[in-house]
């Protein structure tokens, strides 16, 4: 904004406009310096002078010098005055702190020729203004002059205020592009991991191949090939989860979308989960409506998702406990809850449930029982269909629910 030239047969008037021009300058906490200068020139209407001069002292980084009118050769001068004049004024600010609040006062120093206030902000001194005139300084000088210190300390906070935000939002930047290369790190690791781990199972499976005729004629050795069948199997599908979750997570996952039914996802996935809950004497119960639910989706993707729910539930719910399966249509969504009778988790525990390998607080949890990456794999693969997945429970004891949420589709 460009100052108005000043009626100087008003002084009242003029101070008014003065100040009113130096605060319409301070526009933008960036690039000051030409901001300060500004402000100086304007001073010189009220405050007469031959030289004035600004310091600026952050905390942080090199000291900000302003001279007006600038000379190159009194530069350094000027600047041990005011370096001195600091010092003097910090020290002097530091006492008034000690006094009674009645004897509280802004430190300054003046003379008929040299005036020098500080510029107080934060609860610090922020640097110190100077001027030197041939004019005699008077009481009305000083304060005029102790005016344009303030403002001038407002717009230096406001500087130092947007430079600290700058500074936490790189920092919060650095620390995320950081989090982010561990991630994907840790990710492409365990696909590595994964895949190495799961080369030997090829070969171990042939060799199997061979001994089955003679398993046929030994039971020892029938016994013995059964048991290497099921922990080669379970290694298989546990190698493969992990390898899903690294490949997900990392956006490698391209799915196969078809129009299908929840009914079909829910079939496909009792029968892989079915034998478990058997096993553990669970009674399951399925409460599906006989109008097809139509929607798009990789069903092997989807119907992986589901089973891990269903194997999850079966996993934390004791022998003979229940486990209900419900399914339904909600305005434009496809809504499926997986609940069970099981242990339940903790109120802390909840948002957790989704997080990899997350060691949780259920009573009971058995080592044997996985590395913990069935729910973060459902919860990706349910995203990845455009969806949620999202995790309820009481208490400990009072068991758990799942809710898939997934937009609805058309009919093929």
């Amino acid at each position: 904004m460009t100052p108005h030239a000043p009626d100087a047969s008003d002084p009242v008037g003029l101070v008014a406009r003065t100040l009113y021009d130096i605060a319409q300058g301070f526009d933008w906490p960036l690039d000051p310096e030409p901001r300060l200068r500004r402000a100086l020139r304007l001073l010189r209407r009220i405050v007469p002078y031959d030289r004035c001069g600004l310091l600026d002292t952050p905390a942080v980084g090199a000291p900000r010098l302003v001279v007006e009118p600038d000379a190159a050769e009194e530069r350094e001068g000027v600047a041990r005055i005011l370096r001195r004049f600091v010092t003097v004024l910090t020290d002097e600010a530091h006492r008034a702190t000690r006094r009674p609040a009645e004897a509280a006062f802004v430190p300054l120093w003046a003379s008929s020729s040299h005036l020098a206030v500080p510029l107080v902000g934060m609860d610090r001194v922020l640097g110190v203004l100077f001027v030197r005139g041939t004019v005699v300084y008077t009481d009305n000088h000083l304060r005029l002059l102790s005016v344009v210190a303030a403002q001038i300390a407002a717009y230096l906070t406001a500087c130092r205020l947007r430079e600290q935000e700058s500074q936490i939002v790189a920092e919060h930047e650095a620390a995320r592009v950081a989090a982010d290369a561990e991630s994907r790190g840790k990710d492409e690791f365990l696909a590595m991991l994964a895949r190495e781990l799961g080369k030997p199972l090829t070969p171990i499976r042939f060799a199997m191949l061979t001994i089955r005729g003679q398993a046929e004629r030994d039971p020892a050795v029938q016994r013995a090939r059964e048991v290497v069948e099921r922990q080669v199997e379970f290694l298989r599908q546990r190698l493969g989860a992990l390898l899903d979750v690294s490949l997900l997570r990392r956006e490698k996952v391209e799915l196969r979308k078809e129009s299908l039914t929840l009914q079909t996802i829910v079939t496909e996935a009792l029968e892989t989960t079915l034998g478990f809950a058997d096993a553990r004497r669970h009674r399951v119960s399925v409460s599906l409506p006989e109008e097809p639910l139509w929607l798009e989706a990789d069903a092997t993707r989807l119907t992986q998702a589901v089973s891990n729910l269903l194997d999850n539930a079966a996993k934390f719910t004791p022998p003979g406990g229940e486990i209900r399966v419900t399914g339904y249509r909600a305005a434009n969504e496809i809504v499926l809850r997986v609940r069970d009778t099981g242990i339940g988790m903790s109120r802390e525990m909840v948002p957790l449930v989704f997080d990899l390998c997350a060691q949780t607080d259920r009573p009971g949890r058995q080592a044997e029982e996985g590395l913990g990456v069935g729910l973060t794999l459902a919860r990706l693969l349910v995203e990845l269909h455009g969806g949620t997945l999202s995790a309820h429970s009481a208490g400990p004891g009072h068991g758990s629910e799942f809710v898939v949420r997934v937009p609805i589709g058309a009919p093929s």
